[in-house]
């Protein structure tokens, strides 16, 4: 199995998007390919300005939860048939709102916790996997989304969580062992995963992927014993 790894910045626009696909069309057919996104270029640090925003009693946060959902919905319309956009939009639109009613939430406290941190800063890879595994489907590939939440496992360290291995490879092997579609897409951080504890809250988490030797950068092996 492969694993390929697309920053902020493969991801940051609807023309860079279409070249993730492409280079995933490449792939399709070698075996199980799953694909790792982050957030849309620029997003993460959106995400976390607005939060800041309304911890210091800012409205102007509430521009900055527009910006977030105008540029997923224009993102979606650019990338996704017509016919095709509905479920889409509607899933952009949930998340977004999950996250004003965050964001609203700390502007009323006027407190930003790093559990709350880690759960606004998740919503990032959420939005671009899933637009981004609706565009290929799209263009025909089988595809499954993942949510790698439901996968890994980490401590309640918010803001530095560290991942029970254990626990999270054998899920990982047991998902990829019954998985039965060419492509699997994953969201994942740039900066790491988004984990959930054995509480099931949203903690980031690091990477663990080992590069591979006989290719350039974004193609991985995976460490946990996945073949």
């Amino acid at each position: 199995m492969q694993v390929i790894k697309f920053g902020g910045s493969s991801v940051a626009s609807a023309e860079n998007i279409n070249k993730v696909v492409d280079i995933v069309k490449s792939k399709a057919g070698t075996g199980k390919v799953a694909v790792v996104v982050s957030a849309l270029g620029g997003i993460t640090d959106l995400l976390l300005q607005c939060a800041n925003l309304a911890a210091t009693g800012n409205e102007t946060y509430k521009t900055s939860l527009q910006e977030i959902e105008t540029r997923h919905l224009n993102t979606v319309k650019e990338l996704i048939p017509v016919t095709q956009q509905s479920s889409v939009l509607s899933a952009v639109k949930k998340m977004c709102n999950e996250i004003e009613d965050i964001c609203n939430g700390i502007f009323l406290l006027g407190e930003l916790s790093e559990r709350t941190k880690d759960k606004i800063v998740s919503y990032g890879e959420l939005l671009s996997s899933q637009i981004i595994a609706a565009k290929l489907k799209a263009t025909g590939l089988d595809v499954a989304w993942k949510d790698s939440r439901e996968l890994i496992q980490t401590d309640s360290n918010f803001g530095a969580a560290l991942v029970n291995f254990s626990k999270t490879n054998e899920a990982i092997k047991k998902y990829f062992a019954a998985v039965i579609v060419g492509e699997l897409l994953v969201p994942i951080n740039s900066a790491g995963f988004s984990g959930p504890t054995r509480f099931c809250i949203t903690a980031p988490i690091t990477c663990n992927f080992s590069p591979s030797p006989e290719r350039s950068t974004k193609v991985y092996k995976p460490s946990c014993g996945v073949n």
